[in-house]
C-alpha cells in the first residue's frame, strides 16, 4: 500500500513532505517542558482569528487584545504559541497552504474520477473566503515596508506548491514540460485574479470563468 501512496503523490505533484511543510509548527521555545506543548486547536484558533482581523484591518493595526478576544484566549498567551507577530503571520501563510491542500485531497477523495487540475480549481472555489483573506493580508504585507526573509519564503512556498501541482497535472494531460510550467503560472495568476474580481465585481460568475479556463487548457494540451 505504501507503493500506491507514493504513486498517488507522484501523480498529483504534491508529496507528503509538502503537506508536512505546509502545516509545519513553530519550533518549541527553549526551556519549555515538552509536556506543555501548545494546543494545536488553540494555535489554529489564533491563526483563524489573525487571518480574519489582518485581512480586515491590516497586520500592523491588530492588537494582541483583539486577537485574544477573537480567538477566545487570554491575549498574554499569544506569545506562548508564537515567537512574535511575524511568526504568527508565517504560520497563517503556511496554514493557508495546508488548508488548500486538505481541500484538494478531500475533493479528490469525494469525486473519485476527478483529475488533479479540476480538483485544485474546485478547491480554490470552495475556499473562496479564506483565500481572499489570504490575498488581502499578503498584499498588505507586500506594501508594509517590513518584509522578512522567512515570511517571503512562506509565501513563495505557497505559490511554488500551487504551480508545481498545476504543472504536473498539465504534464499528465500531454503538455510539454516548459509549456506546462508557463501555463501553470498563468493559471495561478488567473486564480488570484478571480478572487480579487469576486470582491470588486461580485456579479461575475467565477465558476463559469474557471470552466472556461479549464476548456482552454484542455484545448491547449490536446
Amino acid at each position: 500500500m505504501a507503493g500506491d501512496s507514493r504513486t498517488r503523490e507522484r501523480r498529483s505533484g504534491v508529496t507528503a513532505g509538502d503537506r508536512r511543510q505546509a502545516g509545519k509548527k513553530p519550533a518549541r521555545k527553549v526551556g519549555r517542558p515538552a509536556t506543555e506543548g501548545p494546543s494545536e486547536a488553540k494555535r489554529d484558533a489564533i491563526a483563524a482569528a489573525a487571518l480574519e482581523l489582518f485581512s480586515r484591518s491590516g497586520v500592523a493595526a491588530v492588537s494582541n487584545k483583539e486577537l485574544g478576544e477573537a480567538a477566545g484566549i487570554n491575549p498574554a498567551l499569544i506569545y506562548y504559541y508564537f515567537e512574535d507577530k511575524d511568526d504568527l503571520f508565517q504560520f497563517v501563510v503556511r496554514k493557508a497552504l495546508a488548508d488548500a491542500l486538505a481541500a484538494y485531497d478531500e475533493i479528490k477523495k469525494e469525486k473519485g474520477g476527478i483529475d488533479d487540475l479540476d480538483a485544485w480549481l474546485s478547491s480554490n472555489l470552495l475556499l473562496f473566503g479564506e483565500i481572499t483573506r489570504f490575498l488581502k493580508i499578503i498584499l498588505d504585507y507586500a506594501h508594509s515596508g517590513q518584509r522578512s526573509a522567512q515570511t517571503d519564503a512562506a509565501i513563495a512556498r505557497f505559490y511554488e506548491t500551487e504551480t508545481g501541482l498545476i504543472a504536473h497535472a498539465l504534464g499528465e494531460e500531454g503538455a510539454a514540460s516548459g509549456e506546462a510550467e508557463d501555463l501553470a503560472r498563468l493559471v495561478s495568476v488567473f486564480l488570484d485574479g478571480i478572487m480579487v474580481a469576486r470582491i470588486v465585481r461580485p456579479e461575475i460568475d467565477s465558476e463559469r470563468l474557471v470552466d472556461l479556463m479549464r476548456g482552454l487548457l484542455k484545448h491547449k494540451t490536446r
